[in-house]
């Protein structure tokens, strides 16, 4: 019962930074290096998280199953609009306040390559999380 309720806590927790994300973008999206959809949808994979411990933790079984899927597909966006969107990339290397360019001129190209295949990986993930979903046994 505790494990549960500590479920349920987490997740509305995690709901709330989630949609904390997604208001401060739609109220203040001045300065945002991507578009505003790619943001919500790092947001929504929060919202999206938090609702699946909800689910565990209130029996909920079909969501529990099925949000999983949801929430990849949220994080793969981001990593895929960073591979296939228009534009150019530079990626950044960051450690304890100080940035760099991480090669130089091949930047955009790196940070593309890198990018895509987190998001193929990222797919994988998601067919594989779908049929798991469709395998599970129906609730009685």
């Amino acid at each position: 019962m505790q494990a549960r309720r500590h479920r349920v806590l987490a997740g509305a927790l995690a709901v709330a930074v989630g949609a904390g994300v997604m208001l401060a973008v739609f109220f203040a999206p001045r300065g945002l290096r991507a578009p505003a959809w790619v943001v919500y949808a790092a947001g929504g994979a929060f919202v999206l998280a938090g609702a699946t411990l909800v689910a565990q933790g209130t029996g909920q079984r079909l969501l529990a199953r099925w949000l999983p899927s949801l929430v990849i597909a949220c994080l793969v966006a981001p990593a895929a609009w960073v591979a296939f969107g228009t534009g150019p990339r530079r990626c950044m290397v960051s450690a304890w306040g100080f940035g760099s360019r991480l090669l130089g001129r091949h930047s955009d190209l790196l940070c593309r390559l890198a990018f895509g295949a987190g998001a193929l990986v990222g797919l994988l993930l998601l067919l594989l999380a779908v049929r798991e979903a469709l395998r599970a046994d129906p609730e009685p």
